[in-house]
């Protein structure tokens, strides 16, 4: 396995306060040679006369030959995108959700990446059971499959979060039954699966051409109780990573690895960060 940084991770609590350049630079810094990029609808647009001071771009609308130079020069290869605004919450969202996942895949093709990781909307509550999601999920699935069969050479996982559309394992073995596509899958979120109290390594176990994308994190609660969990330096949390780690050794898919610590400060982010790469490099060496 060959550990990305997700562009995420360099953002804080709703703080995105550095240029693409700076984040991508930072990671490559932290040991990271690979990362997936985010295009939200919305966000700013990078041009070659434009650089926010955000990682968080619009990458629909954005110069893809400018960011792939700024990647270029920083030593960092895309291996993924994440794309968001997908939201299967009613019908009307529909084509919205299409389109949103069109460009995402796109901008994907553009860079040179295979695997589209997405957004699949929130559920009314967290823990809903699967049964009273089935109108989302079969929504979800409806909207990514009229996509992949526009994109043939793609992968594309949705993102299982907790509150979302796609929260436990149930859900996630339900979605794969409302999908036609086999390059369709999940996004196996280990630090929302320790949140959500499910053993998500089954679906590894179970399903392992399915999960085309692992996001590492490591979760525990907020002690504060401000949030539904916090995202740690990973090894300093509550998620059973080694378990991940030996259901993810046990067969060869087609999949990339990304990791993301959302809620250390930005001061402390790239220690956090390359103590986590450190961290998995060294899990997998003895698992």
């Amino acid at each position: 396995m060959n550990f990305a940084a997700i562009i995420h991770a360099m953002t804080f609590d709703g703080q995105d306060p550095l240029p693409l350049p700076t984040a991508l630079a930072t990671l490559r810094g932290c040991g990271f040679e690979s990362v997936m990029l985010m295009s939200i609808p919305g966000r700013p647009a990078l041009t070659a006369d434009s650089v926010p001071d955000a990682c968080l771009l619009d990458l629909g609308r954005s110069d893809l030959a400018e960011v792939r130079r700024i990647c270029d020069d920083t030593g960092m290869q895309v291996i993924g995108l994440y794309g968001s605004g997908i939201d299967p919450s009613t019908e009307d969202a529909f084509d919205a959700g299409v389109g949103h996942l069109r460009d995402a895949s796109t901008v994907a093709r553009e860079l040179g990446c295979r695997h589209v990781g997405h957004s699949g909307g929130r559920a009314p509550t967290p823990g809903l059971a699967v049964e009273a999601k089935l109108p989302l999920l079969r929504r979800l699935a409806h909207i990514v499959d009229t996509v992949a069969e526009e994109f043939d050479d793609m992968y594309f996982a949705v993102d299982a979060h907790y509150h979302g559309t796609v929260e436990s394992v149930a859900d996630c073995e339900q979605y794969l039954r409302e999908l036609s596509c086999p390059r369709a899958g999940i996004l196996l979120n280990t630090g929302h699966m320790t949140t959500c109290g499910e053993d998500g390594w089954e679906l590894l176990d179970r399903h392992p051409e399915r999960v085309p994308v692992i996001g590492w994190k490591d979760h525990r609660p907020d002690p504060e109780g401000r949030r539904a969990f916090l995202s740690v330096q990973l090894g300093t949390g509550e998620t059973p990573l080694d378990r991940y780690v030996k259901s993810a050794r046990n067969h060869h898919a087609d999949r990339v690895h990304v990791i993301n610590v959302e809620h250390a400060p930005m001061e402390d982010k790239a220690a956090a960060l390359q103590a986590s790469l450190q961290y998995m490099c060294a899990l997998q060496a003895a698992t």
